[in-house]
């Protein structure tokens, strides 16, 4: 009799198993789609604003340009606005680990490992 009971003990104990495995594996799948929604949100809002700030920068530009219009003559003024914006993606390029891949990377990470 003792027996029948730890085999139906060992059933019992296989099939909690197998639930708890099925479980653990939908959790498993929620949470990748969580951190991948997270991301893809993350890089559709930095393509947006990407977007949005390199039009804010043609228009900055221009305005500098016409302000420049005032001191000097219109074609000069169009080239020291082009050399001003050239001199702020200089700037952007060496200071890029800094102000781009590091705050990436902290958002990266964050998101992967919470």
């Amino acid at each position: 009799m003792t027996r029948e009971t730890l085999l139906d003990e060992i059933k019992k104990i296989i099939a909690r198993s197998k639930d708890w495995a099925t479980l653990e594996l939908e959790y498993a799948k929620l949470t990748a789609a969580e951190k991948i929604t997270l991301l893809a949100g993350a890089a559709v809002t930095g393509v947006v604003c990407f977007l949005l700030a390199i039009t804010a920068l043609i228009l900055f530009g221009i305005a500098l340009a016409y302000f420049f219009d005032t001191m000097m003559c219109r074609a000069l003024a169009f080239l020291a606005s082009g050399g001003c914006i050239l001199l702020i993606l200089a700037v952007v390029y060496f200071m890029r680990e800094r102000l781009i891949m590091n705050p990436i990377a902290k958002m990266i990470t964050k998101i992967l490992l919470k």
